[in-house]
């Protein structure tokens, strides 16, 4: 079932503008917006995350205080690249190509980040993704961390890295070490929201930040 905008609105103060769309598998803590055309589905969706304009997300777990760009898309399914063909009809069962040559599954063509197998990538909390990314199966991308726009994401993240390119590498670290480990260890985007709002003149300095909250 796709949500209709009032539903969703009322229940999840969830804001959807035209063409955005969501399903009943999809979770959402709240004070979220789904720009125009964007798709979500079977996901969760931290608090206050927004996701811009005709980005296709399915089976991600999204934490809370993201900023998700235009056109990001999750690309879920791999294929064997040791067997003499790639083409789907000789290891599985989902008919791909509308036939199958096999009648048991032979190739595991999903990754997941969770034992339970519900979401294919993991996208931390204040997690800044720009536009025209692409992530990959299995990854998890860590708190305060930044994705620049154009990369391909095919391997894991570091907390509060700033990670771009094609393939996708580190390009830095946003914060020193020490101050990266009290983020990790505060973990602000926990709080209450009125916390959050009564303490925002710290969060334009991180040096700030740790002297008022320490």
């Amino acid at each position: 079932m796709i949500y209709t905008n009032y539903r969703v609105r009322m229940k999840y103060d969830v804001i959807f503008e035209k063409g955005a769309t969501s399903g009943r598998a999809t979770v959402f803590e709240g004070k979220n917006l789904l720009k125009q055309n964007a798709q979500v589905y079977s996901s969760y969706v931290g608090l206050c995350t927004y996701i811009s304009g005709n980005t296709k997300l399915n089976k991600a777990k999204i934490g809370r205080f993201c900023s998700i760009g235009q056109n990001v898309v999750n690309s879920y399914g791999i294929h064997p690249t040791e067997w003499v063909s790639t083409h789907p009809c000789f290891y599985s069962l989902q008919r791909q190509a509308g036939f199958t040559l096999v009648s048991v599954q032979k190739f595991d063509e999903h990754k997941f980040i969770d034992k339970d197998k519900q979401y294919h990538i993991q996208i931390g909390n204040d997690v800044w993704v720009g536009n025209d990314v692409k992530i990959m199966d299995g990854i998890t991308i860590g708190d305060g961390a930044i994705i620049a726009t154009g990369a391909i994401v095919t391997k894991d993240v570091e907390p509060y890295s700033i990670f771009g390119g094609v393939p996708g590498k580190l390009i830095r670290k946003r914060f020193s070490e020490k101050h990266i480990e009290f983020l990790l260890r505060f973990q602000w985007w926990k709080k209450e929201y009125q916390w959050i709002a009564q303490n925002v003149s710290s969060f334009k300095s991180i040096s700030e930040f740790i002297k008022m909250h320490s």
